[in-house]
């Protein structure tokens, strides 16, 4: 499965720290909802135009994650793109539809057009975060999962805010596929790296192995 990154997630230690890795982290930070300290911001580039993202208007980066990935879900040519975000770990079934990853969705169904946001996939009870030592086992993940309503006509894609190794994606796509929606790609903002990226902004794509 193709998966396509906004930026860079560094969260090791680097001999020294540059701009930009401050910048991508703060971005991916703002995009995944987590707490901003209120007099920090970076300058990113989105679209073209020069951004600043503060606490204040840490929203509007859900916008500017939709301007950066709408192009690349528009390559796969024409037809329904039914977006499927994969459930932060506190989403079970009794959760409202307005978490982070299904806003994510929300806000690039917009961005498209033909397009709309599904957030079918809840965990069966809540989940360990994986920052809290929670896993990040594909084969344990996967029954962990449920489908929770009915699925639209169309081209499936997942959304995310973070990969580190792929084991979330990897169970969400398994949990399609039990119902022959297997997804055509994955967008995720942030992508954990552990060294210093040459342009954190320029994360190349990656193939995520669905074999069972």
């Amino acid at each position: 499965m193709r998966t396509v990154f906004q930026a860079q997630y560094f969260t090791g230690d680097a001999p020294q720290m540059r701009q930009e890795d401050y910048d991508a982290t703060f971005l991916v930070q703002a995009v995944k909802g987590a707490t901003l300290n209120q007099r920090q911001f970076s300058w990113v580039t989105i679209s073209g135009k020069n951004v600043k993202i503060t606490h204040a208007n840490q929203d509007e980066t859900l916008l500017w994650f939709a301007e950066w990935a709408a192009p690349q879900i528009d390559a796969l040519g024409n037809g329904t793109k039914v977006l499927v975000p994969v459930p932060n770990s506190h989403v079970t079934k009794n959760s409202k539809p307005e978490f982070r990853t299904a806003q994510m969705a929300d806000a690039l169904a917009k961005q498209l057009g033909n397009a709309v946001a599904a957030p079918v996939l809840r965990w069966k009870k809540p989940m360990t975060p994986s920052h809290k030592g929670g896993t990040r086992d594909k084969n344990k993940l996967y029954p962990a999962l449920e489908i929770v309503g009915a699925i639209p006509n169309g081209t499936i894609i997942l959304v995310d805010d973070v990969s580190t190794g792929g084991g979330h994606m990897t169970a969400c796509a398994w949990k399609l596929e039990d119902i022959q929606r297997s997804p055509a790609m994955a967008v995720c903002c942030g992508r954990t790296v552990h060294h210093q990226l040459d342009n954190p902004f320029q994360i190349n794509p990656e193939e995520v192995d669905l074999k069972r």
